[in-house]
């Protein structure tokens, strides 16, 4: 299952999807209120959402969840939660990245991410920002800030891999090392020449990462 971030929709995951289906099955759901899923009535927190992501999964085992940027707290929690319905994480951009703390700070690497980015790509970013709105985006977006990550990584009971783009601005090289090395059975790699959405420009490297599942 491919989990996105804040703001944004399943569509950033098509290249990945493409690569990944042509051997396995493969989930890619809009989380609610974004994309195309109806908003709830209430915010949800990160454990909300893994909740709904282990609903998707009801009587599968061993599935590998693929999280990108909030998405990665999501499919963390999610293994925390029923680490029988998930063998494998994949953890891709990560957040929050402890050297901007603030809404802000946060922001602002995100804008210069846009440099590293396809056309392409900054365009489906942000129509599916639009989509969501800044009200709703604002609302979700302290569940972000809120949960701890590192301390989610550092109980994680089955491999997680740690995924960022080299000129990645907003999850640093010193934060995914960090959290690798607090996961118990944590593995780091960085795609070359790549911004925050590796999943989106380097979709066939990507791909075989996952499927080596030797990390």
């Amino acid at each position: 299952m491919l989990v996105h971030g804040i703001g944004v929709s399943h569509r950033y995951w098509r290249p990945l999807a493409a690569e990944l289906c042509r051997d396995r099955r493969v989930l890619v759901p809009d989380l609610p209120g974004f994309g195309r899923s109806p908003r709830p009535q209430r915010v949800p927190a990160v454990g909300d959402l893994a909740d709904v992501v282990l609903g998707l999964l009801r009587g599968v085992e061993d599935a590998v969840l693929v999280g990108h940027s909030m998405g990665a707290q999501v499919v963390a929690e999610a293994m925390l939660r029923d680490p029988r319905a998930v063998s494998r994480v994949v953890l891709v951009g990560a957040v929050v990245d402890p050297s901007a703390p603030s809404v802000a700070g946060q922001a602002a690497r995100l804008a210069r991410d846009a440099r590293y980015e396809p056309p392409a790509v900054n365009a489906v970013v942000a129509t599916d920002y639009l989509r969501a709105g800044p009200r709703w985006f604002s609302a979700v977006l302290p569940e972000m800030f809120a949960y701890d990550t590192a301390a989610a990584v550092s109980r994680l009971p089955g491999p997680a891999l740690l995924v960022r783009g080299e000129h990645d601005p907003v999850a640093t090289r010193d934060w995914h090392r960090r959290l690798a090395a607090l996961a118990p059975r944590g593995t780091v790699r960085e795609v070359p020449r790549a911004g925050h959405i590796p999943q989106a420009t380097h979709a066939p490297l990507l791909a075989r990462w996952v499927r080596e599942g030797a990390w």
